[in-house]
């Protein structure tokens, strides 16, 4: 097995995790679901393979919520630290949130925010300052043509 690249967990540490690759990318969330289930004006989350974490307990025994028709989220059942969100159509693919990552555990140079989304549901007394890093209303196209793509999949069936 490879080191880890990161380690990351709950608050009151009960779920811990370890990734032998770090995140792909970030993307900060500005939408209402991520404002709430964060309490903060917005949720980032990097992208891992799946196939790279290693979730104490198991990834299967956390808690599962899912508040849209195309995407699980994860918590921890003690403390309810949001922990992850997976695609349906990504099952390979997991987004950490970032603020559960270890930082003194970084192993190599974590990318930088390539995102900003649902900037059109950020909230009002928060101020988006002007970072450099793209904005974009809702998902960027990218996502929708995947969302998209997997509509028409499960049409099929």
């Amino acid at each position: 097995m490879s080191k880890p690249a990161f380690t990351g967990g709950c608050q009151c540490g009960q779920v811990t995790y370890s990734s032998t690759h770090l995140p792909s990318h970030f993307t900060t969330c500005h939408c209402s679901t991520c404002r709430k289930v964060s309490g903060a004006p917005f949720l980032t989350f990097g992208e891992v393979p799946v196939n790279s974490l290693t979730f104490t307990p198991a990834l299967s025994s956390l808690k599962k919520t899912a508040y849209s028709d195309f995407a699980d989220r994860t918590h921890c059942p003690e403390c309810g630290s949001p922990i992850s969100m997976q695609y349906k159509w990504e099952p390979e693919l997991i987004h950490l949130t970032a603020g559960t990552i270890n930082e003194q555990s970084v192993k190599g140079n974590m990318p930088k925010i390539e995102q900003h989304i649902f900037v059109q549901q950020k909230a009002g007394w928060h101020d988006l300052l002007d970072d450099g890093v793209p904005k974009q209303e809702t998902f960027g196209s990218g996502f929708q043509k995947k969302l998209a793509a997997w509509k028409r999949e499960l049409a099929k069936l």
